[in-house]
């Protein structure tokens, strides 16, 4: 009996539920973390813990990590780990909240990018919901005591956004069954390649003599480790998704992060948002929202 693919897609909808747990989770505990290290190292200490997570798993692994694109297998480890470096840097400096709902917006980027390299047509509404998330990052940007100035950090965090976008493409483009019928690459091939190019990526920012190395205590420790896994089962899990779901449905879900860092950190962290800020983010997931909705009823 032929399985039901709507059933297979259902259940990669809520392993992508799942994973936007782990990396909502994640987020705070870096925001936690970030009040005695750098963005930096706590970026280069997630990519070591995945990496000490695939050598661990790779006497299992060894089969399955069979890598064929290397062009686009590349391209998502440098783009991915360096949207991440933004990122982590961009919590340490304007909060998880904030950060992650910019960072967020990289589903936008994603169907822009799937656009010119997948011809991945978006569909004609596509422009005007860009154009609406855009004024709402640009309000964020300038909402959180900028006056009408964007922020730099804001900014760097939305450009996270960007290279996240040609990173998911990146995955898109390996996982996906090929015209002939070859299978994609498998998810902890595409994982490796991320966290073992994050690593080499994030190692001179902390190590002499560009980077300065902050000795955590036990309990830091703990948590860098924890921060670490809890990326670990987040990217593994959003890349399993993707081999069902597209990058549009994907970011659908992706918002639910959004919501989980933003309201994290205000009742946690004490973190502010203006009303300028709030009504930002209000039009930033809606024009989110509307380019995947628009996506998923394109004909």
């Amino acid at each position: 009996m032929k399985a039901d693919p709507r059933s297979g897609t259902h259940n990669a909808s809520l392993v992508a539920l799942a994973a936007t747990g782990f990396f909502a989770t994640m987020g705070m505990v870096a925001r936690l973390l970030s009040r005695s290290f750098p963005g930096t190292q706590i970026a280069m200490v997630r990519f070591a813990v995945g990496v000490v997570v695939v050598l661990l798993l790779l006497p299992i692994l060894r089969s399955g990590l069979r890598p064929q694109r290397w062009g686009w297998l590349l391209s998502r480890g440098v783009f991915g780990s360096t949207a991440a470096l933004l990122y982590f840097v961009s919590i340490e400096k304007i909060g998880v909240g904030i950060a992650t709902l910019l960072n967020n917006t990289s589903p936008v980027w994603s169907m822009l990018f799937a656009w010119l390299l997948l011809r991945e047509r978006p569909h004609k509404q596509t422009a005007a919901a860009v154009a609406m998330t855009v004024v709402g990052v640009a309000l964020v940007a300038s909402g959180q005591g900028h006056g009408w100035r964007l922020g730099g950090w804001e900014l760097l965090a939305t450009l996270s956004a960007v290279l996240a976008g040609m990173a998911i493409t990146s995955v898109r483009a390996t996982r996906r069954e090929s015209a002939d019928g070859t299978e994609g690459e498998s998810s902890w091939t595409v994982f490796a390649s991320f966290t073992v190019l994050g690593l080499l990526a994030t190692l001179p920012t902390v190590l002499p003599p560009y980077g300065t190395w902050i000795e955590p205590n036990a309990q830091q420790w703990l948590l860098l480790v924890v921060c670490g896994l809890l990326s670990v089962g987040g990217q593994v899990l959003m890349t399993s998704s993707l081999g069902k779901l597209t990058a549009v449905s994907l970011g659908i879900t992706q918002q639910t992060t959004v919501v989980l860092a933003m309201a994290g950190g205000i009742f946690f962290f004490g973190e502010p948002l203006s009303p300028r800020g709030a009504i930002g983010s209000v039009i930033t997931v809606s024009g989110v929202l509307w380019s995947m909705r628009a996506e998923t009823t394109r004909g």
